[in-house]
């Protein structure tokens, strides 16, 4: 049998508790700057950062599609700073995420979210999510916390599939 996770659109109550939609559209408020020549879509997004003497920064991540079927068989999560990508390139894209269970992703509650390409997102410190996934060739800009010579797994947390709880996405 072969487990399959559908895949549904980003909304704001479907995706609250894993993190914030990142659109001027979900702006607070709109303000108007730069003798008003300029729209300023505030506060779209909380950040979680600076957590144990790491710093913000911004980076870029390069993802390359997978082959289809695409396996889900590994999540990951960020315990103590969160973590945003935004689509530098106009293409949709797709998120995995779960709630926890046992320090773990629990497996019952995984979704997949399609993500238009002007659309970026921010996942909520401690979040189960797999990977980047892109069906095209894709630059992201990525906000994070980084902190030079730190061990890994100290803001990475990684659970590899059992065989038989590998799942795929349906198209």
């Amino acid at each position: 049998m072969i487990n399959k996770i559908e895949i549904e659109s980003i909304n704001l109550d479907n995706f609250s508790e894993f993190g914030h939609i990142i659109h001027k559209d979900f702006a607070s408020e709109k303000i108007s700057i730069n003798q008003s020549t300029t729209i300023r879509h505030h506060n779209i997004s909380d950040l979680a950062l600076n957590n144990e003497d790491g710093i913000s920064a911004i980076s870029i991540f390069s993802g390359s599609p997978r082959n289809i079927p695409i396996e889900i068989k590994i999540m990951e999560k960020h315990p103590i700073a969160s973590q945003s990508f935004l689509p530098v390139q106009n293409i949709d894209w797709l998120i995995v995420v779960s709630k926890e269970k046992n320090d773990m992703p629990d497996l019952d509650t995984m979704r997949c979210f399609r993500i238009q390409g002007d659309v970026g997102i921010t996942y909520k410190k401690n979040v189960w999510h797999h990977p980047l996934l892109v069906r095209k060739n894709q630059d992201f800009w990525i906000v994070d916390r980084i902190k030079k010579d730190e061990n890994p797994s100290i803001n990475l947390k990684e659970y590899h599939f059992k065989e038989n709880e590998i799942r795929h996405l349906v198209f």
